[in-house]
């Protein structure tokens, strides 16, 4: 693996990243079945190269990997976890604009245009990553087949910014934390989210958000901790929001 990458995205993000590395190889991370958006077209052969010349990084606790308005030094490979990326107004407001799982990519965009970071991108604990250069990105990856992907990535996202359009203009509070929380779960049906993290994603205040998950957490559909979410039946979560 190469490890010559100095990743230094904010004063102590590129420092608990190192102190937090751990080994991840293209076997562990199951190259059959796993198949990130932005490397489709490429064989199985040409995603092992890539994945083995890759930094891996395991954030042990919530780590600050992308900042707003500050230069992206590598992109990442969501392997495990999730990565909440958050956008600053000009008024302090703080927005939630998407919560990206394994196999996302976060910084790309910035990576090839040159831009400044749109957001920051904070990992939740134990999320591992693959951290790669343009370069590295440009070596495996086709022009012809990047662009296409690109293209494909971008198109998913202005789908999902249509999508949350619409829950935050026609859906009622209730419903609207109902869907980001199902959009949340990863595959052991947790949601590591605090209540007042999902009151900003879902644009209601922290109390319907408190109601909300009481009545759920009543009616036997999720159990609360601190920071997380557990979802005990995501098939009554998703009725309960249409009632």
């Amino acid at each position: 693996m190469s490890t010559g990458m100095d990743l230094t995205p904010g004063p102590s993000a590129g420092r608990n990243l190192r102190q937090a590395a751990a080994p991840v190889t293209a076997r562990a991370i199951g190259v059959k079945t796993f198949l990130p958006d932005l490397f489709r077209g490429l064989s199985e052969e040409q995603r092992h190269a890539f994945y083995a010349e890759c930094t891996p990084r395991l954030c042990r606790t919530a780590t600050e990997i992308l900042r707003q308005d500050e230069e992206a030094p590598c992109g990442f490979l969501i392997i495990s976890g999730r990565v909440q990326i958050t956008y600053v107004d000009c008024d302090g407001n703080v927005v939630i604009a998407h919560v990206a799982g394994p196999g996302e990519v976060v910084g790309e965009v910035e990576l090839l245009s040159g831009k400044t970071c749109a957001a920051t991108c904070i990992t939740i604990p134990n999320t591992t990553l693959l951290v790669f250069s343009e370069a590295l990105l440009k070596k495996y990856v086709p022009a012809d087949i990047l662009l296409r992907n690109f293209a494909g990535i971008l198109h998913s996202r202005l789908m999902r910014d249509n999508r949350l359009q619409s829950i935050a203009q026609f859906y009622p509070a209730e419903a609207r934390v109902c869907l980001h929380l199902l959009n949340l779960t990863n595959d052991d049906q947790h949601a590591y989210i605090s209540q007042a993290q999902l009151a900003i994603l879902s644009g209601c205040s922290r109390q319907t958000v408190n109601r909300t998950l009481s009545d759920l957490r009543a009616q036997g559909i999720i159990e609360l901790g601190r920071g997380v979410i557990r979802v005990l039946d995501d098939t009554r979560l998703e009725t309960w929001q249409l009632t």
